[in-house]
């Protein structure tokens, strides 16, 4: 699943499990419990035993958090198509050119994270956000800005996407870092919901959109709306009243850094739940985005579709991942995370498994199959995304969830830009068909580390046993 969280859906919250008892926030003034944003929040089952609602009406820190996410995550959509766009019609660049600017904003993800993680446990992660908004804000502006002065460069294009990767990094760690701090733990479900609807929203009308401002405006010009959306995302981060505690005090120089990277490789992979939530996490990531990159190659080449219809069974098949992360809470309260994650990683199995038999039909039917089995994939994923980022949030300890998500975020998301590859080596040297049995085995072998982590028992919390322990 990649990583990185959505759902209207109000199913009840479980205060107790076979692993052990959520732990509650201090109660509060007439029985009502406070939240970290410090404001009062109702029971769980709404007062009179009903459905919990949704945090976004209990917390408005929370509120002013995700809106302002889920605006930049609009206007980063847009400049998945505009950076390339400009890439191509300003600087006639061809596939290794795009290749390349994609792959540098990536590149910080596997290089930097560790240490990013490790500054994200000593600083204040608002401050972080909004810095990393704020840069992301100059280095995009500085795009369409030189492109009117006739001053842009292809270097000046390749520097900015690194710089964004960085930034990026910065923010990503702080977002995931400062969640647990700013909701009680039996919200956690239901924010990460919320972050991965904003994500699912934007994946489908974020391009969509990105197209249409590079028709109407030209490409570098599109990039001004996603400069101005981390803009708008930094204002929302000043009217945050929540203030996190101080981080704890850390010995400074080259020799404490490598100290705490050391320390934060050992709390992910030492601990047994996260090693295998990360291992998890990356095998389901590299077939998921090995399938999505052999897809289209394997619609022109092997079933002879057109364009159109390509473009139609991408667009019908990628449409569930709004559905799915607006479920995602429901399902992952009802059948609990662990099951959830067993379930949804099954369901990769049989998705990618169903793609070879496309070719044994009519071009109706390849269509259909391709449909069916991007679906069932775009469903899953922020299903699975909400389940793994809460249990990693509820198996590490706040002040250590910057050095645990340094730690996997090089595996986690670099194997977006492995999975690629992979497909595209093992489609030269066999076929298209074999990317999608290797997919289907990479996903038997997360299926596997699910098991082996004794994730399946895990229902709403994380035992003691399995928690990260910070020395």
């Amino acid at each position: 699943m990649t990583s990185t969280n959505s759902s209207s859906g109000t199913g009840p919250t479980r205060a107790e499990s076979t692993t052990g008892v959520s732990p509650k926030s201090p109660p509060g003034p007439s029985g009502t419990a406070t939240s970290p944003s410090g404001t009062a929040t109702p029971p769980a089952g709404g007062g009179d035993g009903g459905p919990r609602r949704s945090v976004l009406f209990r917390n408005r820190d929370f509120r002013l958090v995700w809106g302002g996410e889920s605006i930049s995550l609009l206007g980063s959509e847009i400049s998945v198509v505009a950076l390339p766009s400009l890439a191509v019609i300003g600087f006639d660049e061809g596939a290794v050119g795009v290749g390349l600017l994609i792959a540098l904003q990536w590149l910080p993800f596997v290089l930097l994270a560790p240490v990013m993680g490790v500054f994200t446990d000593r600083m204040n992660r608002r401050t972080m956000m909004q810095v990393a908004n704020a840069a992301r804000f100059v280095i995009l502006l500085s795009l369409p800005l030189a492109w009117t002065l006739d001053g842009l460069t292809i270097g000046h294009l390749y520097v900015a996407a690194v710089l964004k990767g960085v930034f990026d990094v910065v923010f990503q760690l702080a977002y995931q870092a400062y969640l647990p701090q700013l909701l009680p733990r039996e919200d956690l479900v239901d924010g990460n919901a919320k972050t991965q609807l904003s994500r699912s929203v934007a994946l489908i009308f974020g391009r969509s959109a990105g197209g249409g401002l590079v028709g109407l405006l030209g490409a570098a010009r599109s990039i001004t709306v996603d400069a101005f959306s981390y803009l708008l995302a930094g204002i929302t981060l000043m009217f945050v009243r929540f203030r996190e505690p101080e981080p704890q005090s850390h010995s400074r120089g080259l020799r404490a850094t490598l100290t705490d990277l050391r320390g934060g490789v050992t709390m992910t992979f030492g601990n047994r739940l996260l090693r295998y939530l990360t291992l998890m996490a990356t095998f389901g990531n590299t077939a998921v985005s090995m399938v999505l990159a052999m897809i289209i190659v394997f619609g022109y080449e092997d079933l002879d579709l057109s364009a159109a219809q390509v473009g139609l069974t991408l667009g019908i098949g990628g449409a569930p991942v709004v559905i799915g992360a607006l479920l995602s809470r429901r399902i992952n309260e009802s059948l609990g995370i662990g099951r959830t994650l067993l379930l949804t990683h099954s369901m990769l199995v049989v998705a990618f498994a169903l793609l070879p038999l496309a070719q044994l039909g009519s071009t109706a039917f390849a269509v259909t199959v391709l449909i069916v089995s991007q679906g069932i994939s775009s469903f899953t994923t922020p299903v699975g995304n909400v389940g793994v980022m809460t249990l990693i949030q509820k198996a590490t300890p706040p002040q250590a969830m910057g050095r645990v998500g340094g730690a996997s975020l090089p595996l986690v998301w670099g194997a977006n830009a492995a999975g690629p590859l992979l497909g595209s080596a093992v489609a030269v040297t066999i076929s298209n068909v074999a990317a999608f049995y290797l997919a289907a085995v990479l996903a038997v072998v997360a299926v596997v580390w699910v098991v082996l982590g004794a994730v399946p028992r895990l229902v709403d919390d994380v035992p003691e046993d399995m928690r990260v322990v910070v020395d």
